[in-house]
């Protein structure tokens, strides 16, 4: 989701109060980020149908008065303009920065509804109709897009336990090994909240915080769950790559004897790797770049399930103007072939990773899709409204999935990484941070 910018906010706002439409019937308007008042919350009469809420529309109180303090005028809202929003099962509710629920909202709360493009209607001058992409409260809406309203405003301490796997940094790109009780993952720290802030998140191994203007450094870490949960991560050492700005380990054999890696050197395209050593006891052996892969760009290569050869990697290459998934399989081509339309489309495609039924599990712009039995569908986490998960990897049991999720912060979104059981009929249960999965 891009930010709004608040001048345009305000001049949606303000264009309530004008008489130039049609008051007969619902006209469309340019689409606006939406501040107001919880009325109501009406429940659909039937599972599946959309949600209805009521909002009286105002500037919230702490940007009116933020401002006031700068010398600048409040637009005025037409008095009694009212706003009803419609939510559905592709709405991502946000409360507190993180996914929540309606029913955690007081009547009189100030909440945000930033609306799908092209929904936006109105009706005389005091009634705004939309469906909603994003429906949060405003203290979300205001930490993730106007981190200077929080100024002098207590903030929770930043989680900094190289200990523990989930911090107030980066931690994304799971990749579990058999049955999940061995973890690869990736870390970065995270920008700055403020300006001259510290960089956030575990100073692990590896990571070193940047040079004032400088990229953040991206690693790889193994941890392994025992009785008393999991081991503290540790670096992933792979000689011939230390200069790269990113390393991430995106496959890995069972038994750890081989594993794929994305290398990013600083300014050029990434490229994929393969690694082995003896076994899980002995360290790592060189990179050497997957030939077949390394003459454009290619990222996150996995080997299909019970493939000694065939993988799977997202590129640009071909003059794509987003990111595609590829397929290289030696015994069928020179070079590797895109996949077929059902998974790549003008959006990006992304992390692909394969299931032990050689499920593929992809990314589409933020959404998280899955091609299983010739069918591509969504992988959805329990509730009404969607629920942003993404880079899903499943155990090679095929009974949990790894995910990553996103916490609304400013300037960089902050990621976590959780596990979800997965049913038999490959729905995907209520996740656990990774830190408190017990299995």
């Amino acid at each position: 989701m891009r930010r709004a910018l608040v001048p345009l906010i305000l001049l949606a706002i303000a264009l309530a109060g004008c008489d130039l439409i049609n008051p007969e019937r619902p006209t469309p308007q340019p689409d606006v980020t939406l501040f107001g008042n919880l009325l109501e919350v009406t429940e659909p009469s039937a599972a599946g149908g959309a949600w209805t809420v009521t909002l009286q529309v105002g500037i919230p109180r702490a940007l009116a008065a933020a401002r006031q303090a700068e010398g600048r005028p409040t637009p005025v809202v037409e008095k009694g303009t009212i706003a009803e929003v419609t939510l559905d099962g592709d709405t991502v509710v946000l409360l507190g920065g993180h996914s929540g629920r309606l029913s955690d909202l007081n009547p009189g709360s100030e909440v945000v509804a930033v609306p799908v493009p092209g929904t936006t209607r109105m009706a005389g001058a005091a009634r705004i109709f939309l469906q909603a992409a994003y429906f949060m409260d405003f203290a979300t809406y205001r930490r993730w897009n106007l981190p200077g309203l929080e100024k002098g405003e207590p903030t929770a301490a930043p989680v900094e336990d190289p200990t523990r796997i989930n911090s107030s940094g980066i931690e994304d790109s799971p990749v579990p090994v058999g049955d999940g009780r061995v973890l690869y993952f990736s870390a970065h720290l995270r920008l700055p909240e403020q300006p001259k802030g510290a960089w956030l998140g575990a100073r692990r191994e590896g990571l070193v915080e940047p040079a004032e203007g400088g990229r953040a450094v991206t690693r790889s870490y193994r941890t392994e769950r025992g009785a008393d949960g999991w081991s503290a991560p540790q670096l992933v050492v792979l000689p011939g790559v230390d200069a790269a700005a990113s390393v991430r380990v995106t496959w890995v054999a069972d038994d750890e004897s081989r594993c794929l890696v994305t290398v990013e050197p600083p300014d050029e395209k990434p490229w994929v790797g393969a690694v082995s050593r003896a076994d899980r006891r002995q360290p790592w052996d060189a990179v050497e770049a997957v030939a077949p892969l390394s003459g454009g760009d290619s990222a996150d290569g996995v080997y299909l399930a019970g493939s000694k050869s065939k993988i799977a990697f997202a590129s640009t290459r071909g003059g794509a103007t987003g990111s595609d998934l590829y397929l290289w399989d030696p015994t069928r081509a020179e070079v590797p072939q895109p996949l077929d339309p059902r998974i790549n489309t003008p959006a990006d495609e992304w992390c692909p990773r394969v299931g032990p039924q050689n499920e593929l599990f992809f990314c589409r712009g933020d959404r998280q899709l899955v091609l299983s039995g010739g069918t591509v569908r969504p992988v959805r986490l329990p509730g009404p409204f969607r629920r942003e998960a993404t880079q899903a990897a499943p155990s090679g049991d095929g009974a949990w999935l790894f995910m990553v999720v996103p916490r609304y912060t400013p300037v960089e979104i902050d990621l976590d990484i959780v596990v979800a059981p997965i049913a038999a009929d490959g729905s995907v249960g209520e996740p656990v941070p990774v830190d408190d999965w017990r299995g």
